[in-house]
């Protein structure tokens, strides 16, 4: 689990017994992908004896590694999308109610940033933008980790060269348990909050992530996305403050909606 070791091969067996090891539930994932290897429903719910990992990466030694999520591992992981507004919408999270105390970290090699924390003992599903840019893998989930390969050649690397040898998942605070774990339907937040939302609107700066809020909220309550999408174009243009361009809107509203329909296939 050392930042200089190389990025494929003897490295990732080795790190792949590594993370077995301190209990985490490891599978084999596509060559520079993001897909297992294996049927890997079963070790959602145990982990992979050393010979089975053993005989994975020696059949496929260019596999990167995946770790399982939830309470096979015991822990729960944001994924912050840079692509997606993921560092921003973070960001403002923190703004709002606290920064996150420093945890085990991977940096993706696709500008992403996942990070780790301490599974808390209830069932936590997977969350796909509970904020823009932003999901959480929880039980039934599954993150690439170091030595791993992203798909643009780059390298998954623990922060600072820390790996879990070094820095252990952290707890999740308890503002972001509260959103994650909450009725996804209200996104973590009471009724009032998206009441006093709707009617105040927002102003610059957080009108991206509030109308991916928006999308999820209504999503959730099974709201046709093409309503949605026609509700948040009348909202942004009454209550944001300035408006977004209208294919802003649209471009939010339909990631949201994709990603929505994604986890209720998973």
């Amino acid at each position: 689990m050392n930042a200089s070791d190389p990025p494929s091969g003897p490295a990732a067996l080795r790190d792949a017994l590594a993370y077995l090891r301190i209990g985490w539930s490891v599978v084999p994932m596509l060559p520079r992908g993001k897909r297992p290897l294996i049927r890997w429903t079963p070790f959602q719910h145990r982990r992979a004896e050393p010979s089975d990992v053993e005989q994975w990466f020696r059949r496929w030694p260019d596999a990167n590694v995946g770790i399982v999520t939830g309470e096979v591992s015991g822990l729960l992981v944001v994924d912050v999308d840079a692509g997606h507004g993921g560092p921003e919408s973070l960001a403002a999270l923190e703004r709002e109610f606290g920064e996150i105390e420093p945890t085990l970290e991977c940096l993706t090699g696709g500008g992403g940033r996942h990070l780790y924390f301490r599974h808390f003992g209830e069932a936590v599903p997977n969350r796909v933008g509970f904020r823009e840019g932003l999901d959480l893998r929880g039980d039934g989930g599954v993150v690439v980790a170091p030595p791993s390969i992203h798909p643009n050649g780059r390298p998954y690397r623990w922060r600072d060269g820390q790996g879990p040898d070094a820095l252990r998942p952290a707890p999740m605070p308890a503002w972001l348990r509260r959103i994650v774990a909450g009725n996804p339907g209200h996104q973590g937040h009471p009724l009032a909050h998206w009441r006093s939302l709707v009617a105040e609107g927002v102003e610059e700066g957080s009108r991206n992530a509030t109308i991916a809020s928006l999308s999820g909220h209504l999503l959730w309550h099974e709201v046709d996305p093409q309503v949605v999408l026609e509700l948040l174009l009348a909202w942004n243009r009454a209550r944001c403050r300035p408006p977004l361009p209208d294919d802003e809107v649209a471009a939010t509203v339909y990631s949201i909606a994709r990603r929505h329909a994604g986890e209720r296939r998973g």
